[in-house]
């Protein structure tokens, strides 16, 4: 599993990425319509934020950060349609991990959205437990 740090400050916040060659999130993010740059813009701010806190993500209003998943421990960073889900990291203190974007098109996520993140967070579990996690600074 490769990860790529988005801001490391007092939070350390990564992206998910599926090899050395491909980060899918980062690819949707870099590749939005020009109408939703404002919005991708405001994701990055709110990520800055977290980062930047001492309380990370916990004091965020709940119309920016909320759970979508209570079994799993997924939520959502949301700017405009944006959604941008993530998980903390079960085995170190102060660690995110940002596993999908998408833009939302209806009032409820969807399943099959948070299920690839909670996905992504299992495997991120298991290769953990392995020590099979590599950072990377960038994608080749």
């Amino acid at each position: 599993m490769i990860l790529i740090p988005i801001k490391i400050e007092k939070w350390k916040v990564f992206a998910y990425c599926r090899s050395e060659d491909s980060c899918d999130l980062l690819e949707w993010l870099s590749g939005l319509e020009e109408n939703y740059l404002t919005s991708r813009n405001r994701l990055f701010a709110i990520i800055e934020k977290v980062a930047l806190d001492l309380q990370g993500p916990r004091l965020l209003p709940h119309d920016i950060c909320h759970q979508v998943d209570k079994e799993h421990q997924i939520y959502e960073f949301i700017a405009g349609k944006l959604r941008l889900l993530w998980f903390y990291s079960p085995f170190e203190k102060k660690v995110i991990i940002c596993a999908h974007g998408f833009l939302k098109k209806s009032q409820k996520t969807k399943k099959k959205d948070i299920q690839r993140a909670v996905k992504i967070k299992k495997r991120y579990e298991k290769r953990y437990k392995s020590k099979k996690i590599k950072i990377i600074e960038e994608i080749k």
